[in-house]
């Protein structure tokens, strides 16, 4: 096996610090309803598919970019409720957070919109 020539050190340096930094998810919370009303379970059944942001949050949560979420509304303008959140950080975000001492915290927030109420036929 050939040893790295000096130039090529800083390479193999930076590229693995990029897979890193742009890897899967390092930590991720799951958030969704597991029981729905009259006791069925509703839990992971979307009426949407993932919809994704980044965001950041500055000085301890002090400034926070909010996510707004727009697709669970039907064409009437009526709402749908939220069925699963998801808030991911990734092995470089965590790095980030650290190195500031929590300064700056980026994460990837998802959701997904439930399924329309369906009314009842009487």
């Amino acid at each position: 096996m050939e040893k790295l020539k000096p130039k090529q050190k800083p390479i193999l340096i930076i590229g693995l610090f990029f897979l890193l930094m742009t890897g899967g998810g390092c930590s991720t919370v799951h958030v969704y309803q597991a029981t729905g009303p009259d006791g069925r379970i509703s839990g992971n059944q979307p009426g949407t598919e993932w919809e994704s942001k980044r965001v950041n949050t500055f000085l301890w949560g002090g400034i926070r970019q909010d996510v707004i979420i727009k697709n669970c509304t039907l064409g009437d303008g009526s709402r749908l409720n939220i069925e699963e959140i998801k808030i991911e950080k990734n092995f470089g975000s965590m790095v980030a957070t650290i190195l500031t001492l929590g300064i700056w915290e980026p994460a990837k927030v998802s959701w997904r919109c439930a399924k329309p109420i369906q009314g009842s036929h009487d």
